[in-house]
């Protein structure tokens, strides 16, 4: 079957699924509905995988980068090109952009807090951030946050108290909150608001002890969309929560390559909006050639550089001439975007694999 008459199959599914549910009712009160994972094109292999979690093996990777690993690019070049491969439906394509929160949501519904580790490197990468004596010695033990009293600010005037005199952070794409916390601690004069589309990540962030330290803010949020198009009545918009032109720094950290492309200088423009004049926006993703991009098999090349994870959720590779771009059609002004690059050998084949990432920093100009 095309992939076309599979999702018209599983949309007739949920359907019969719902009638039978309406007519077993009986009128009597509704009860809440088990939570259903959201289906994938990739439905068969993701069960598979669960059955049997072993690795694939994958010649043409292992070959590609053995050239690579000899000076010869060209294999590597070959399997981004994705030659004689057809792009995922577009049917499916559209659904993974409309339903990335349902894809989200799932994904940290399966993890736990332990799954995510602490973003102790932001200390070094975006220095910034950090007080002189955090710079000085950026490894250096600090405490956790101290638990205030009146806790997280619960009224837009709370927020601004919280504000007065602090360096304002907007983390975009917070997760559960394991880049926001640490960089609270190294620096006590930073305020946090931080967003992220999925529910169940922010509640799990507002579930740890130290998010009740009074200086930081977390909300659900759809970067991509203005105030009246969010998702659900818990979405908030940005401009709803976070005062127009209050932030100094904000942080994309792995977030843009889960957008649909598409979407990229709207939602750019929009985070400007949220800028202080001269504040300036630190960007860490993944860059074009980076090992997870040539590791992706058949069925799951969405075209260009973009690609669809087994789970639902995008993965788009940058270059940095292009991140740049996107910034720069948005008003931003590029301070830096260049690739940083380091190499993870294989010990069992002694391949050498390359993980690729891109980092930015881009101001904006104000008025």
């Amino acid at each position: 079957h095309s992939q076309s008459e599979e999702l018209g199959a599983a949309l007739r599914s949920y359907r019969r699924r719902g009638e039978g549910a309406s007519s077993r009712s009986g009128g009597a009160q509704a009860q809440p509905q088990k939570w259903r994972p959201p289906r994938t094109h990739l439905h068969a292999e993701l069960v598979r995988k669960r059955k049997d979690p072993k690795p694939s093996p994958k010649v043409e990777v292992e070959a590609a980068l053995r050239a690579l690993q000899a000076g010869d690019e060209a294999a590597v070049e070959a399997l981004m090109r994705r030659e004689g491969e057809e792009p995922v439906a577009e049917e499916w394509q559209q659904r993974y952009r409309d339903g990335a929160r349902a894809y989200w949501d799932q994904f940290y519904r399966e993890k736990t807090l332990n799954f995510f580790k602490d973003r102790h490197y932001l200390r070094e990468e975006f220095s910034e951030l950090m007080p002189q004596e955090v710079l000085s010695d950026p490894k250096r033990w600090v405490d956790k946050l101290e638990i205030s009293s009146e806790g997280p600010p619960a009224s837009r005037e709370a927020v601004l108290k919280a504000m007065k005199g602090r360096t304002v952070l907007l983390e975009l794409g917070c997760a559960v909150g394991n880049g926001l916390i640490p960089m609270l601690r190294a620096n006590p004069e930073l305020f946090g608001l931080a967003c992220d589309l999925s529910v169940e990540a922010v509640r799990l962030l507002q579930s740890k002890e130290e998010y009740g330290c009074g200086r930081c803010l977390a909300f659900p949020c759809d970067i991509t969309k203005a105030a009246p198009e969010q998702p659900s009545d818990e979405h908030r918009g940005l401009e709803a929560e976070v005062p127009e032109g209050c932030v100094n720094f904000a942080t994309l950290l792995f977030v843009l390559s889960a957008i649909d492309p598409a979407q990229y200088v709207s939602t750019l423009a929009r985070i400007r909006s949220r800028m202080r004049p001269g504040g300036v926006v630190l960007v860490r993703d993944y860059g074009r050639g980076d090992l997870a991009q040539l590791r992706f098999g058949a069925g799951h090349w969405l075209g260009g550089d973009t690609y669809v994870r087994g789970d639902g959720t995008l993965a788009v590779f940058f270059t940095d001439t292009g991140l740049a771009a996107d910034f720069e059609a948005a008003g931003f002004e590029t301070l830096s975007c260049e690739y940083r690059r380091t190499k993870v050998e294989n010990r069992g084949t002694g391949v050498v694999m390359p993980r690729v990432w891109v980092q930015g920093r881009f101001r904006n100009p104000g008025s």
